[in-house]
């Protein structure tokens, strides 16, 4: 989908793919099909995908279904605007103007991509990033530890014949 987003596009930006995966070859193909070899780099996978991440204007999740998104997050982590589809849970995690969600077709998704680039996005950053906050390693650690305290005395209070 995002092939064909950019392909619509007057003057796509020049775009990163990262990973890598099963697909590479096709993806490699369908580029050079759409006429996109100067524009879309297809990186491989990479040990830290957020430096990507980091160094973008837009930050696209071309989802055609995606119940949460760790991309999106770190997009919202890193300031930069997140442009997603109207799939499955992402309507939640760019709730409140987090993010630019577009209907998931390639006309949209071209739509919502050049309107980041144009600046007329209507995207809160702030609540990106506070939203990212609650996923950061000691936020969920914390978490974590919690369930297993609840899930430890549980044990013990069963063990030692207690109701729960």
């Amino acid at each position: 989908m995002l092939l064909h987003a950019l392909a619509e596009m007057r003057d796509p930006p020049v775009t990163y793919i990262v990973g890598d995966g099963p697909m590479s070859q096709q993806l490699r193909r369908h580029i050079d099909r759409l006429g996109l070899r100067r524009t879309v780099q297809l990186t491989g996978w990479s040990f830290e995908p957020a430096r990507y991440v980091a160094g973008a204007t837009v930050h696209v999740v071309p989802s055609r279904r995606d119940s949460w998104s760790q991309s999106a997050v770190t997009g919202f982590a890193l300031g930069v605007p997140v442009v997603a589809t109207t799939v499955d849970g992402l309507p939640t995690t760019l709730a409140e103007r987090r993010g630019l969600l577009v209907r998931p077709e390639p006309a949209a998704l071209a739509a919502g991509i050049q309107s980041v680039l144009d600046g007329t996005a209507a995207i809160d950053r702030e609540a990106g990033r506070r939203y990212a906050l609650a996923f950061q390693p000691a936020e969920i650690a914390s978490d974590y530890f919690a369930v297993y305290q609840h899930v430890l005395a549980g044990r013990a209070a069963r063990a030692s014949g207690a109701a729960v």
